[in-house]
């Protein structure tokens, strides 16, 4: 809240959350792999569920999905425990429906918890086969529970000892692909749907070995930023734990390979010996099999590589990640994509060639619907938050360069525009989703049909003159079906369908035929049919070039595909080993018949029959305080105010909805009765604002004490307490956010002494002791934002403010004021690179009032201070007047100002870089720059030496600059640190300010 050092309202906040600090890099660098980015709602009224093995919670509008999900956990529990060792007690599961992005995740600190959000994954390409959403995620889930939950010898003596301390999980210290890849193995085995069985992973890999792509065993991290991301870690980590498997079931008596591994490593001392432990379980190493897997898969591509893509013809690679082309007239595209490089964005390319140009800026990648040729009128969706815990997709309309939202919390994606205006939509629902008809204006939404559970519709398209539609249905046993609709929703045809991934249909222009895309081959590819009366008549695959092509037209997977309005051309999306490609080919209907046989028929023994039935249990009401009782400890040891150890421990507990979260830390002096401590409660029952309150004590120092004539008396101790109050209100939107903390502190300081005659005359204020009343606020309000790869933040702008106002209890005119106010701008540069260079700029001041106690410190490195281990802080504070090259607080004042340029580039992105010690390198940039600051303080208080510096004395700006070498690593994989290796030496200084500059390495960014 204010400038390090000054001794002034720090609150518990810096003391008090010691056991958080502590805990920060062990939770991210164990349990990043199994967690989202997505919150829960804490607001409302909760009620609870409980089975034998389960406690699920749910908000009261989704009691009926609840108990069919308690039905799956049950389900799924049973089957997991009969593959691995069941986790020690209750699981406690969390459904909620508070976003509109389909996710889970699962965590056994401080107990095993699942949160689960309802929402079908229509939107995401890797998770649409699927026969029960809510069954695979929550099967999927509870595998990571299973999987991480377990601790044998050691391990189990420290749990035993320190409780659920995540330092005894050993599981958790493998990489991500690892946890990820048992997880996805187990969805897929005990559900017969889901990543394993559908054709996604299998696409991706399959093109980056047909484009040399492929990324090298080690550097599978979900901190990459090379495209695919976090699908990395998936999609490389479960085909090779498949392989694992498969392996260790081929060989004789060896069926439960997967739960040796499990066991091998919940046992090893060093569990992150991933070789040593697949040689255990399966009988050889990682390395070894992906060796195997990698050679057969790059001798199988070596005789793809043509195989039809060569009929199509690349528009853009402006890909990466892209969305849905559509045509503008016969000549142009245009699409949503994230290139890496820019923020999300709408693009647009001739497809005759040229550059794709970015237009405007998306929320998300969703469909973008032209309504003419002239793409003076675009519908659209995007994510937009309502407050800090609700995320939802609406409808929006570009009119030439202007934008403006059509619905409000309406849940609506994937809109195609008839030439009326009229929209067709996608409405989600838990567990469902549903078309509607929407105004042009956005005000009327008319669904067409019911919702109908575990029944979803998807990707919906007008016919040619409007009377019809065309939509994906998937139903609940992984058959998806394309369909012909009239207006009004009623069910006119089925097209085309089966078990298997169909999506994006489309008539052609003439409105004699549809085209979609399907996976049933083993890949997705291009097909078209004859829209006829009763099913399907002339299935065909899509085939380009001359001759025909029995089962697609290339080796790599073909997405969404589009008719151009003269019925000549389609576009579509191809995925390459750098992401998807928009292409175009000439429009054939000729090729041969469409194969299937890619997915297996769901077998009887996966009886669905009981998943409509209730948990009989009644529900009773939400009750937190078992999942906050304390259930582990985390020893402390630290420096007294004499440079004597200290020793303590630290505890917390939050529950599942994180509706309240509390810790408590104790630190004892060995060798003295003196006692530093801290707790602190977090209520966010309110949702807007976060109630925060805190307490803490702290031994800090030892003063001299003299006489009127110069003798030393004796030291004097002094504690200080802090009793802390604060309201904190966030307003986040996906392009802009305001912050907003309002707080109360009291603070009381006593002193003791060897003699109590040191502390003076009973009046004094040493004996006495003192009190300080305070109050403070801070804004902020950000517009600044970064593209997937970029260097730092890129764009925008940042303006905050800091206000406080502290008096001594019993005194008059002893109140003082002290404000600072700093505004940071960020402009990209289109210069080469892996992503865009950035021009940054920094400026802040401080200023108090003449009765101030506490002073402005200039100088030093800022960077982001973590504590590694009890004991073990790396890196730099942040701080509001930082010099790089010059000495934390070389100058101090009541007021201060100070300012910074940086220009900040991509030098390169590691490829094949080893990561040795569970260390990965993902990328290297450079920073110059020239920071300058200056402190002081007028003449009214240059007698005030505890703030102010004799007059004279280092009086003057402090000017330095320098380089900084940026390197972005993951510890453990995948919980990503920013390092800064840098130089600096002022070339502007005051006299006894050194000008010899300095060498360091910190952490985090510099602003």
């Amino acid at each position: 809240m204010v400038e390090e050092g000054s001794g002034e309202v720090r609150g518990a906040l810096a003391w008090g959350a010691l056991a958080k600090r502590v805990l920060v890099w062990v939770v991210l660098a164990l349990f990043s792999a199994v967690s989202a980015e997505a919150q829960t709602d804490p607001r409302g009224a909760y009620r609870t569920i409980s089975t034998s093995h389960i406690r699920l919670h749910f908000p009261v509008a989704l009691d009926s999905l609840a108990r069919l999900a308690a039905v799956h956990a049950e389900r799924a529990y049973a089957q997991l425990n009969a593959e691995l060792v069941a986790p020690r007690g209750v699981i406690d599961v969390l459904l909620t429906d508070n976003t509109d992005v389909s996710n889970g995740y699962a965590t056994t600190f401080p107990s095993n918890r699942v949160v689960v959000y309802a929402v079908p994954p229509l939107n995401s390409r890797e998770l649409r086969f699927h026969d029960d959403w809510l069954r695979m995620v929550i099967t999927h889930e509870l595998a990571h529970v299973f999987h991480l939950d377990p601790a044998r010898g050691l391990w189990r003596l420290g749990r035993a000892v320190f409780g659920r301390n995540p330092l005894f999980f050993p599981n958790a210290f493998t990489p991500s692909w690892v946890k990820e890849g048992l997880a996805v193995h187990y969805e897929s085995a005990l559900t017969q749907s889901g990543r394993v069985v559908s054709t996604e992973f299998p696409a991706m890999l399959r093109a980056a070995a047909l484009d040399s792509a492929l990324v090298p065993f080690g550097r599978w991290s979900l901190s990459t930023s090379r495209w695919p991301r976090g699908q990395t870690a998936y999609g490389y980590g479960t085909t090779l734990m498949e392989r694992a498997s498969d392996r260790a079931d081929a060989s004789a008596d060896t069926a439960l390979g997967m739960r040796r591994f499990v066991e091998t490593t919940a046992r090893h001392l060093i569990p992150f010996r991933l070789n040593r432990n697949a040689r255990v379980a399966f009988g050889a190493r990682f390395s070894d099999l992906w060796r195997g897997y990698f050679d057969s898969l790059r001798t199988r591509s070596a005789a793809e590589i043509g195989g039809g893509a060569e009929s199509w013809r690349t528009v853009s690679t402006h890909g990466w990640y892209a969305e849905s082309p559509r045509w503008v007239g016969n000549d142009s595209l245009v699409w949503s994509a994230s290139t890496g490089r820019e923020v999300t964005g709408l693009y647009v390319a001739s497809v005759r060639g040229g550059e794709a140009t970015r237009i405007a800026w998306r929320n998300a990648l969703d469909v973008n619907a032209p309504v003419d040729s002239s793409l003076s009128r675009v519908v659209f969706a995007q994510l937009e938050r309502r407050d800090p815990y609700v995320l939802r997709s609406d409808l929006y309309v570009r009119e030439g360069a202007r934008e403006r939202r059509l619905t409000h919390g309406a849940r609506l994606t994937q809109p195609d525009v008839r030439r009326d205006g009229r929209i067709i939509a996608v409405q989600f629902a838990p567990n469902a989703s549903r078309l509607v008809r929407v105004s042009p204006d956005g005000r009327d939404i008319t669904p067409l049909h019911p919702l109908q559970q575990g029944v979803k519709w998807a990707e919906p398209r007008w016919s040619p003159r409007g009377d019809e539609l065309v939509a994906v249905q998937l139903l609940p046993d992984g058959v998806h079906r394309v369909v012909v609709l009239g207006e009004d929703g009623t069910m006119r045809r089925v097209v085309a369908g089966e078990r298997g991934v169909f999506a994006s249909p489309s008539f052609t222009p003439d409105g004699a035929r549809l085209v979609w895309a399907s996976d049933r081959s083993g890949r997705m590819q291009i097909e078209t049919g004859v829209r006829g009366a009763r099913g399907v008549v002339d299935t065909t695959t899509w085939r380009s070039g001359s001759g025909a092509t029995a089962v697609g037209a290339t080796a790599y997977a073909v997405y969404e595909p589009s008719v151009s309005p003269d019925g000549r051309q389609v576009t579509a999306l191809m995925q390459r080993g750098d992401g998807f490609h928009v292409v175009v080919a000439p429009l054939d209907t000729t090729g041969g018949m469409a194969r299937t046989g890619w997915y297996a028929a769901r077998t009887a023994e996966l009886d669905y029959a009981d998943s409509a039935r209730v948990v009989a249990s009644d529900a009773r009401g939400y009750a937190p305080l078992r999942q906050l009782l304390p259930r582990y400890w985390l020893p402390l040891v630290g420096e007294g105010r004499l440079g004597d150890a200290t020793l303590g421990a630290s505890t917390s507990g939050v529950d599942i909805l994180e509706r309240h979260a509390w810790d408590v830390s104790v630190l004892s002096a060995v060798s003295r009765r003196e006692i530093d401590a801290s707790a602190s409660y977090r209520y966010a029952g309110l949702g807007v604002p976060v109630a925060g309150l805190d307490a803490s004590q702290e031994w800090d120092g030892t003063f001299r004490v003299a006489s009127d004539s110069g003798k030393t008396l004796g030291n004097v101790a002094r504690r200080r307490r802090f009793l802390t109050a604060s309201l904190t209100t966030v307003v986040p939107r996906v392009r802009w956010n305001y912050v907003n903390t309002v707080g109360t502190q009291y603070e009381m300081r006593d002193f003791t002494a060897p003699a109590d005659s040191i502390l003076g005359a009973a009046n004094s204020l040493l004996r006495r002791g003192t009190r300080y009343p305070s109050v403070y606020v801070t804004n902020s309000v950000s517009t600044a934002r970064l593209a997937l790869r970029g260097v730092s933040v890129e764009e925008g702008i940042t303006l905050s403010h800091n206000l406080q106002y502290r008096w001594r209890s019993g005194g008059a005119n002893t109140g003082s004021w002290r404000s600072v106010v700093s505004a940071r701008g960020y402009l990209p540069l289109p210069l080469p690179g892996y992503a865009r260079h950035v021009l940054a700029a920094r400026v802040v001041s401080g200023e108090t009032d003449t009765r101030t106690q506490t002073e402005f410190s200039v100088g030093g490195t800022s960077g982001v201070l973590s504590e590694l281990l009890p004991g073990l802080r790396v890196g730099d504070p942040a701080r509001a007047f930082p010099v790089r090259g010059v000495a934390p607080g070389v100058q101090r004042g009541s007021r201060a100002l100070g300012g910074t340029v940086e220009y900040r580039a991509p030098l390169l992105m590691f490829r094949r870089l080893p990561s040795p010690f569970t260390l990965y390198a993902d990328r290297l940039s450079v920073a110059l720059f020239s920071d300058a600051a200056r402190a002081w303080c007028p003449a009214s208080l240059r007698a005030n030496t505890a703030v102010c510096l004799p007059r004279g004395a280092r009086d003057g700006i402090i000017a330095s600059a320098g380089a900084e070498l940026v390197v972005d690593v993951a510890v453990q994989y995948d919980a990503p640190y920013r390092v800064r290796v840098g130089a600096a030496a002022p070339y502007a200084a005051p006299t006894g300010v050194s000008r010899g500059g300095a060498f360091y390495v910190t952490l985090g960014g510099y602003f």
